[in-house]
C-alpha cells in the first residue's frame, strides 16, 4: 500500500487488491462507503484518508469499491483539494467525489469506456476519459462536459481549455463550456 501526505491530509491508496487488515481499517474508520465489492468482476481499489497528525495511525475515511476496467489498460485516480477537503475519485468507468472532511459522499457519475485522469487548474477541476473532458469546480459542482474522440488532448489557456479532438481545435470557457469563435 502506498501513502501520500499533502498538506494536512494522509492518504492511502491500494490497487488491485483490498489491504489484508482490511477489517480493522474499517473498524476504526469514522466514514466508509463501500461500493460494489461482492462483483465477481473487476478490480478492487481501497482509499483510506485522514487529517492532521492522526494519533491512532487509522484512516478516518475508507472508499473501497470495485470498479471495472473494460480492457485492463486504464489506472484509477484521485484528486485531493486540501483548500476545500474534496476527493475526487475515477476509477474504471465510475467517478466519485466526496467531502472527507464532513466524512460524505457528495455523487457518484459515470464516464464510458474508461477514465484516465483528473487535474486541477486555479478553481476547476478537469476530467479526462477515453470518451469524455469533463470540467467540475472545486466544490464538486459539474459545470460541463463533452464528448472527446481518440486521438485528443487539451491545453489550459488562462480561463479557456483549447481541445484539439482527431486533429480539430476548439476552445471553450471553462466556467460554463461555451465554444469560442
Amino acid at each position: 500500500m502506498n501513502s501520500i501526505k499533502l498538506g494536512e491530509w494522509e492518504m492511502w491508496i491500494e490497487d488491485g487488491s483490498l489491504p489484508s487488515i482490511f477489517g480493522p481499517y474499517l473498524d476504526h474508520a469514522e466514514f466508509v462507503d463501500q461500493i460494489d465489492l461482492n462483483n465477481s468482476e473487476g478490480r478492487f481499489l481501497f482509499l483510506g484518508f485522514s487529517k492532521g497528525n492522526n494519533a491512532n495511525g487509522w484512516p478516518s475515511v475508507i472508499v473501497a469499491q470495485k470498479y471495472q476496467d473494460s480492457q485492463r489498460t486504464f489506472s484509477p485516480g484521485v484528486l485531493l483539494i486540501p483548500d476545500t477537503s474534496l476527493a475526487f475519485v475515477g476509477a474504471g468507468e465510475r467517478l466519485l467525489c466526496y467531502n472527507i472532511e464532513e466524512q460524505r459522499r457528495l455523487w457518484e457519475d459515470e464516464t464510458d469506456y474508461g477514465f484516465f485522469a483528473w487535474y486541477q487548474s486555479g478553481p476547476y477541476v478537469l476530467m479526462a476519459a477515453e470518451l469524455e473532458f469533463g470540467v467540475w469546480d472545486q466544490f464538486g459542482k459539474k459545470l460541463w462536459s463533452t464528448f472527446v474522440e481518440p486521438p485528443w488532448d487539451f491545453k489550459v489557456r488562462g480561463q479557456f481549455v483549447e481541445l484539439t479532438v482527431m486533429g480539430d481545435c476548439s476552445i471553450y470557457r471553462l466556467s460554463d463550456g461555451l465554444r469560442q469563435v
